[in-house]
């Protein structure tokens, strides 16, 4: 099957149900975000995923679910699509045999004179940690810590920046979506108003 949604649509089928998408949108209206959960009947477990855009979102979702499913042994691992997140297989360097046929190989190659990048005493592994792949703690153990790491780790600070961890004291609402809702309520009952901003606090925080 060409996609997990696909699958589980399937494995639901085979079951005489059909996975249930809740889909809702979530953050700031700069970085808007959805929020997607689906749910199986006669499982207690709600899948969850979210993204930049609703169809991404439902697929994260069924990915989700299904990988509980599969944690639960429901389904088996092996019968789960390859896109589900599994790790990609490792695929060592093929060197310039892979070439079209075509392309001549370049010059010094050709001629055999290569030679190593570093001299003998001086690469990466021996020079310390300045020459070497930047790691957020330090550990060898937690392979390469790339430049697409440190930015999923600062947009994950960011994000957590945002979360209002009191949400549920006041029932979810935000300003934005209150201000929203509010707008939306204030059309369909044809009520013409302005808003009034009041600038409160001392000077310097304003």
């Amino acid at each position: 099957m060409s996609d997990i949604k696909s699958f589980l649509y399937a494995w639901c089928g085979k079951k005489k149900t059909v996975p249930q998408y809740d889909i809702r949108p979530t953050g700031p209206k700069h970085r808007q975000r959805f929020l997607c959960e689906v749910r199986v009947e006669g499982f207690d477990y709600v899948g969850a995923g979210n993204s930049t855009n609703k169809k991404d979102s439902q697929l994260n979702a069924a990915k989700d679910f299904v990988q509980y499913l599969v944690r639960k042994g429901h389904v088996n691992a092996n019968d789960v699509p390859a896109d589900v997140g599994a790790v990609p297989p490792v695929v060592s360097d093929p060197g310039p045999q892979n070439l079209p046929s075509s392309s001549a190989p370049a010059p010094h190659v050709s001629l055999g004179l290569t030679r190593p990048v570093f001299q003998p005493g001086y690469g990466p592994n021996d020079m310390g940690e300045a020459y070497r792949p930047y790691r957020a703690d330090g550990n060898e153990e937690q392979g390469n810590y790339s430049i697409m790491d440190r930015l999923a780790d600062q947009q994950r600070v960011e994000d957590a920046e945002d979360l209002d961890v009191n949400a549920a004291i006041h029932g979810n609402w935000t300003i934005e979506n209150a201000k929203s809702k509010l707008h939306q309520f204030m059309q369909i009952n044809k009520i013409q108003t302005d808003y009034k901003y009041t600038l409160v606090g001392p000077d310097h925080t304003r």
